[in-house]
């Protein structure tokens, strides 16, 4: 898993007190390891470890339900 997916992972395996494995592609909010509120927390988390400003419009389901999801934000956002 790259580095970065690695960061959020464990942000949320410690954040949430989640100890299992967490794929790229699994629906975090669909396996109930995060939810409405922790997902605003992993956003926040986002914004200070990497170094973005998110916009309103960034914070959505799509964007932020799966690791690979969020690293795409991540890297659209440093682009921009």
């Amino acid at each position: 898993m790259d580095a970065e997916l690695e960061k959020i992972a464990d942000y949320i395996r410690s954040e949430m007190a989640y100890e299992g494995d967490i794929a790229p592609d699994v629906d975090l909010l669909d396996e109930q390891i995060l939810d409405s509120f922790s997902i605003v927390q992993v956003a926040m988390f986002i914004q200070e470890e990497f170094g973005i400003e998110l916009e309103a419009e960034d914070l959505n389901r799509e964007n932020l339900a799966t690791l690979n999801n969020m690293f795409t934000l991540v890297n659209s956002r440093r682009s921009n």
